[in-house]
């Protein structure tokens, strides 16, 4: 209003209103989950026992059709035996902080590097487990043979279809009596916004269980909470999958890969529990690294120019059976989510 002086003291001239505020709570990174190790079958490696595990095979009799000829003791069967070896290897990372650091730093440094290692360290576990599978179809090409054309999502009939292929392969599920299948977000979205007649949705929304069920997948967020349950096959999430870009020579379209496991679909071995870092199921949130401040000098720092580490040390290893039946299908499939 007219006859009012403007104030005096703006923030041009008042210094203190130009200074920043750093937030102390981070905005979270984004990870992707890390259920592989679900999905393995996993062996210990003993200490002091060498770097290499052997694995050893019965192969199976055929039927004998011949009659045994009376009176006459008959030249007993040969039994063969198959093997394969894993030769475990050594992974680990770490990250060092200046003293002068961690006492500036406005967060707990240390502790918050320590949980993106630990990621670093289940990721590398996932990408192990993926690419070992990814290789089986060089062994048995059934592995990869159930895969969608460019313009087929996935969809319950692949479920079907992969774990009847294991089950006619004499495959067994997992301990617990379940397939364990790893699933991008995409691919189960696809099975359940199928409306086709007889698809998932479609049976599923006929008994109130089913209609709960629907509503309640996917799992919620910070665990590892089973995304999709069909045919006898339980589902994990994960981005962790390979993808085929153009898709059979189809310009745009990008196939995501969709995993099933049977018994012994992947070896892995470990030092299990002298691992220095405890690999426990996978989960970066609950994998245990090597955290330690330093409060004395000593003679590799005399000076204790050093204040803090954090590092993951693991050995490790992934193989698969003797025999030539693979024990997992994977399905290549586009999607229709965008």
């Amino acid at each position: 209003m007219a006859g009012y002086s403007p104030a005096s003291n703006l923030t041009s001239n008042l210094t203190q209103t130009q200074v920043n505020y750093y937030d102390k709570n981070f905005v979270q990174n984004l990870k992707a989950e890390t259920p592989h190790y679900r999905c393995v079958e996993r062996r210990p490696l003993p200490e002091n026992s060498g770097n290499t595990l052997n694995l050893f095979e019965y192969v199976p009799f055929g039927p004998d059709l011949a009659q045994a000829p009376e009176g006459t003791v008959d030249s007993g069967e040969t039994i063969n035996i198959l093997t394969d070896k894993i030769v475990i290897g050594n992974y680990s990372d770490y990250l060092s902080y200046s003293r002068f650091s961690m006492q500036l730093a406005i967060d707990p440094a240390l502790e918050n590097g320590g949980k993106e290692l630990a990621y670093q360290a289940a990721l590398t576990i996932a990408y192990l487990i993926k690419n070992t599978t990814d290789a089986l179809n060089l062994i048995d090409s059934s592995v990869a043979s159930q895969s969608n054309l460019y313009n087929v999502p996935f969809a319950k009939s692949n479920i079907i279809n992969a774990v009847a292929a294991l089950r006619q392969r004499n495959v067994h599920p997992m301990e617990g009596g379940e397939f364990c299948g790893l699933i991008a977000p995409v691919a189960w979205a696809d099975c359940e916004n199928d409306t086709a007649n007889n698809s998932m949705s479609d049976v599923l929304k006929r008994s109130v269980e089913g209609t709960a069920l629907l509503k309640e997948l996917p799992g919620g967020k910070g665990e590892y909470v089973e995304v999709l349950h069909w045919a006898g096959a339980q589902f994990y999430e994960t981005t962790i999958v390979t993808t085929t870009a153009n898709y059979q020579s189809h310009a745009g379209v990008t196939a995501y890969r969709t995993y099933i496991y049977g018994e012994d679909g992947v070896i892995t071995i470990s030092m299990g529990a002298k691992e220095n870092t405890q690999i426990g199921n996978g989960d970066w949130r609950n994998l245990k690294t090597i955290t330690k401040r330093y409060d004395d000098a000593s003679v590799s720092d005399p000076a204790l120019m050093i204040g803090g580490t954090t590092a993951y040390n693991y050995n490790f290893a992934c193989g698969v059976v003797p025999d030539t039946t693979g024990r997992v299908r994977y399905i290549d499939a586009p999607t229709l989510v965008t």
